[in-house]
């Protein structure tokens, strides 16, 4: 009963956010408290009605690109060690029946396991894996909590910064916003390079 409450009250928030998302948009372009600026941040990153990449600019438009890198860094991190927590205590016995049942996800799942930090960062640089889906895997793989959450501020770091900068300073500094796509396309590329010969080798920590 208590799993498919909290399926119904994350299905319903879900649903609420997405209605009133342009109230919330709209909210954030003219309100600058940080304290409720950074719970909107957290609720918007738990249940995503657009892309958090457009909240990240929006924020920084409002805040400032150094003022919203910290607030949506902070709180997308929040938000995903809470997924992380609910899926591990709610539903990773179940999950992980699913995961062992899938020849190919069980083999998966036990490459990142010997390497849950290098993999976990790879997942959050890379543009296209679904970020609430890197947390609910977390979970329901079990990765060791501190890792994860680790390895999830520190691979969250570029793209947020290159969002916030973006929002803060695309308008009036054009040339700038160019200057730093390139530099976080050019950090992806080493990062990635750097990190993934290592990330599922067959050699234990």
């Amino acid at each position: 009963m208590r799993k498919w409450l909290t399926i119904l009250l994350y299905v319903s928030g879900i649903f609420l956010t997405f209605i009133y998302r342009y109230d919330i948009l709209a909210w954030l372009r003219q309100d600058h408290n940080l304290f409720l600026g950074f719970g909107a941040a957290t609720l918007l990153a738990m249940f995503p009605p657009v892309p958090y990449k457009l909240i990240i600019g929006i924020y920084g438009y409002a805040y400032g690109s150094l003022a919203a890198a910290v607030i949506c860094w902070s709180a997308s991190t929040l938000a995903g060690a809470m997924i992380y927590g609910i899926v591990q205590h709610m539903f990773q016995e179940k999950a992980r029946t699913y995961l062992a049942s899938v020849p190919a996800l069980d083999k998966f799942t036990s490459a990142v396991q010997r390497r849950p930090f290098a993999a976990v960062v790879l997942a959050r640089l890379a543009p296209v894996v679904p970020q609430m889906g890197v947390n609910i895997y977390a979970g329901a793989a079990g990765l060791p909590f501190w890792s994860y959450l680790a390895a999830s501020g520190l691979g969250k770091i570029p793209a947020i910064a290159l969002y916030a900068f973006l929002g803060g300073q695309l308008l009036q500094h054009p040339r700038s916003a160019w200057m730093a796509i390139l530099v976080y396309v050019a950090v992806l590329a080493l990062a990635i390079l750097s990190l993934r010969p290592r990330s599922f080798s067959s050699k234990k920590d």
